[in-house]
């Protein structure tokens, strides 16, 4: 084992362009390695980016009190306008569902009036009416002369000052 490292250790030195990589299964694999570029000064800077860009974003991502306190009152706002939404939500509901409690009930009054409507009309006999208006109260159909019109003024009814004449 150990003279397999040495081996592997001696053709790193004598290749330093070469390196050990895994594909598959434990079997190791040459792979050439990129050459690095002096870029001379432009390390630094790229180094002095770097720092920067992560001072950025710790302040970023840090949290401060007027930060929290804005954030905090945004949420009580959302919270308050999420139960005012639920609560005229259930109202809506609950209205609707009287309207029709409301319409049914309706409709059923409807259909009570129509039908009790139908029953007076086949109680009443109009020849029954006329029998006993003829007959028994002695009642006769008005003559042309004796049947007196007059004209309305206003739409609504006729006032009378004065008796009827005879």
């Amino acid at each position: 084992m150990e003279e397999k490292r040495k081996r592997q250790e001696i053709k790193r030195k004598a290749n330093e362009e070469m390196e050990y990589y895994v594909e598959g299964s434990a079997v190791r694999k040459l792979e050439p390695v990129i050459p690095r570029k002096d870029t001379g000064g432009r390390e630094a800077e790229v180094s002095k980016t770097n720092r920067m860009i992560r001072k950025n974003r710790e302040r970023a991502l840090s949290m401060n009190l007027p930060y929290l306190v804005m954030l905090s009152v945004a949420m009580v706002a959302v919270l308050v306008l999420c139960a005012n939404y639920i609560s005229m939500q259930s109202r809506l509901t609950s209205t609707i569902k009287q309207t029709q409690k409301n319409e049914s009930k309706l409709e059923k009054l409807k259909n009570e009036n129509d039908s009790m409507e139908n029953m007076i009309a086949t109680y009443v006999d109009l020849d029954y009416i006329h029998d006993v208006a003829t007959n028994k109260l002695g009642m006769i159909y008005a003559r042309k002369n004796q049947v007196i019109t007059y004209e309305k003024t206003e739409s609504e009814y006729v006032r009378q000052f004065e008796d009827i004449p005879q």
